[in-house]
């Protein structure tokens, strides 16, 4: 529902050119039929296909790369351990002398 102005009405009326022109000049729209959606099959096979892509993209480290990564990561963990265990009994032993 449009909602048209006096104005318009009045030209409307007479029959002007110019709101014949502007009728002619849109264009309808169409809508255009969605295409298929592919199957859950179909999804999944790209998806994998996908994975299997980007995984050839990867640079994997070597054996001596892991070994040393994994010997940081576990130098890294024991340090921090002590680290609280020792700050554990540091405060433990504060604390008990202000609580006695």
């Amino acid at each position: 529902m449009a909602v048209t102005t006096k104005k318009q009405k009045k030209e409307r009326d007479k029959g002007s050119s110019k709101e014949v022109a502007k009728k002619n000049s849109r264009k309808e729209v169409v809508k255009k039929a969605a295409p298929a959606k592919p199957s859950r099959i179909e999804q999944a096979r790209t998806f994998f296909r996908g994975v299997v892509n980007e995984l050839k993209k990867v640079h994997w480290p070597t054996r001596r790369e892991t070994a040393i990564y994994t010997t940081v990561v576990v130098v890294s963990v024991a340090f921090v351990a002590i680290l609280i265990w020792i700050f554990d009994i540091v405060l433990g032993s504060v604390m008990s002398v202000f609580i006695k």
